[in-house]
C-alpha cells in the first residue's frame, strides 16, 4: 500500500540541526526507492514521505532516542485502506497515537478524467454524472478556472448542447454544434439562465467532494499547502491557482512511466465524447 506521511520535528534549534544531519544518514541508508522530501522551516523540520508498506517509525524512533528533547509528530493517510492517523514520539516512545477511518466515497464514485501538462499545470479535471438517456451534468476545472456543466445530446443524432457557469449559480454560456463535424457555436446567454435549486445543490456537493479528493489551491492557508508546494518545487512544477494533490499526482506519475502528459481516466466509452466536447468548447474558450 502507498502511504503518504509527514513527520514534523520541533524543539531546540541547535538540536534540530544535529537531528537533521543524523536523519539524513538514516534515511539515505534505508530508503533507496521511496521518495522522501524535506520542507524545513525556521521552527521545525518537516519530512514528506511516499512509502510502500508502512510508515518508517523505526527510523524516526531511533533519531528520537538520540535526541530525547525533541518532539516528533507523524501524520499519515492511507487512501487504499481508508485510514488516517497521528502519532507523537518523544525519547523513542509513542506518547500519543490516534487513527480514524476516512470516507472513500471520493470523486472516483463517478466517471472522472484528470490531465496534467508536462509542466505540472492542470489541463482538465472533469467529473460527470449521467442524469438521463441524453443528459450529463458535471464539474470541470483547469489550472485557472472552473464551471458546472450540463450536456444534452439531442435525440440519437450528433447534435449537442453544452451549458457552463461562470462564477454564479446560472448558465452563462452555451455551445451548440455537431459531434461529427466538430464545429460548435458559442453564445453568451443574456440574461444568464438560473440553475434549479435542487440541481445546483447536487452539482455543488459533487464539485466540493471532487475538489476535496483531488485539488489544492494556491490561495489556501500556507500551513495547509506547505507540503504540496514543496513537492511541486521538487518536481520542478509550476504552482497555479488550482493544482492536483501530490498524493494523486504521485500515483499518476508512477502509472505514466515515460508518457507525458499525465492522465487519470475513469470514463466509460459512452463518456469519452463528453470529455472531447468539453475540450473543444469550454477549455478552448480562453485557451486554458
Amino acid at each position: 500500500m502507498l502511504i503518504h506521511a509527514t513527520v514534523t520535528i520541533t524543539g531546540d534549534a541547535p538540536l534540530r540541526g544535529a537531528c537533521e544531519a543524523r536523519l539524513r544518514r538514516l534515511l539515505s541508508s534505508q530508503f533507496l526507492k521511496d521518495e522522501v522530501a524535506e520542507h524545513h522551516g525556521a521552527d521545525a523540520l518537516c519530512y514528506d514521505l511516499m512509502v510502500q508498506g508502512g510508515i518508517p517509525f523505526p527510523v524516526f524512533a531511533q533519531a528520537s532516542q538520540e535526541f530525547p528533547a525533541l518532539e516528533f509528530a507523524a501524520e499519515w493517510v492511507n487512501v487504499a485502506a481508508g485510514e488516517k492517523g497521528l502519532a507523537t514520539i518523544v525519547n523513542g516512545r509513542i506518547t500519543r497515537q490516534t487513527t480514524e477511518r476516512i470516507a472513500t466515497r471520493s470523486g472516483d464514485d463517478h466517471p472522472i478524467y484528470v490531465e496534467v501538462a508536462p509542466d505540472g499545470r492542470l489541463t482538465l479535471a472533469l467529473m460527470l454524472l449521467r442524469t438521463g438517456r441524453a443528459e450529463w451534468r458535471g464539474y470541470a476545472l483547469t489550472h485557472a478556472r472552473d464551471a458546472l456543466l450540463r450536456v444534452l445530446r439531442l435525440s440519437e443524432s450528433d447534435a449537442v448542447e453544452l451549458y457552463a457557469t461562470e462564477g454564479a449559480a446560472e448558465w452563462a454560456y452555451a455551445w451548440r454544434g455537431d459531434i461529427g463535424s466538430g464545429r460548435f457555436d458559442c453564445e453568451q446567454l443574456e440574461p444568464p439562465v438560473p440553475i434549479e435549486d435542487a440541481v445546483f445543490r447536487e452539482l455543488d456537493q459533487l464539485a466540493r467532494d471532487f475538489v476535496a479528493d483531488w485539488i489544492w489551491f494556491d490561495s489556501d492557508r500556507f500551513e495547509d499547502i506547505a507540503v504540496e508546494t514543496g513537492r511541486y518545487a521538487g518536481y520542478g512544477y509550476a504552482v497555479s491557482r488550482a493544482n492536483v494533490k501530490s498524493a494523486r499526482l504521485h500515483r499518476m506519475r508512477a502509472d505514466a512511466g515515460a508518457e507525458r502528459p499525465l492522465v487519470h481516466s475513469a470514463l466509460g466509452r459512452d463518456d469519452l465524447w463528453v470529455r472531447d466536447l468539453v475540450f473543444a468548447t469550454w477549455v478552448a474558450k480562453d485557451g486554458a
